[in-house]
């Protein structure tokens, strides 16, 4: 009885859940981009797809199939100028991240390929290609270099 009176007293109660999530990711990881668009797009297209790629990296959970969860926040910009996709053929690596959290990371943005974007505040217009969540999540491994290819499935409408 003594000792369990003693175990009561050493202070060891759990902290209260404050309902924070807790990030068990370990390490960082980097991306390298590449860019493809699905070939049935290019003939529903205005122009050329050419121009610059406008994104930014999500944390694969604050996102779903319609794009980010109210309040969260970017992990890093994506701003790759002189994309073309015109051969049908994914571009070679023409982007490589900053250090990310080893988790699913998504990819969202779109290709300003009539270049009329505010780079400042950029927003696809018609027929821009854009990427869908599903389309362009993939999981970060500590201490390495994942080649991605960032897909375009969908033309803003």
């Amino acid at each position: 009885m003594i000792a369990l009176a003693l175990f009561a007293c050493t202070g060891t109660d759990p902290a209260p859940d404050t309902g924070a999530a807790i990030d068990t990711a370990v390490g960082e990881g980097t991306l390298a981009l590449s860019f493809a668009i699905h070939p049935d797009w290019h003939d529903a297209m205005d122009e050329p797809a050419v121009g610059t790629f406008y994104g930014s990296f999500w944390r694969g959970d604050e996102v779903t199939g319609v794009g980010p969860d109210d309040g969260a926040e970017d992990l890093g910009g994506i701003v790759v100028e002189g994309i073309d996709l015109t051969s049908g053929e994914p571009t070679d690596v023409l982007f490589v991240s900053e250090a990310l959290p080893a988790i699913e990371v998504v990819v969202l943005g779109f290709l300003d390929s009539d270049e009329n974007a505010d780079p400042n505040d950029p927003d696809p217009d018609d027929k821009d290609p854009v990427t869908l969540p599903s389309d362009n999540d993939f999981d970060l491994v500590a201490d390495t270099e994942l080649q991605a290819e960032v897909y375009f499935a969908f033309l803003n409408p």
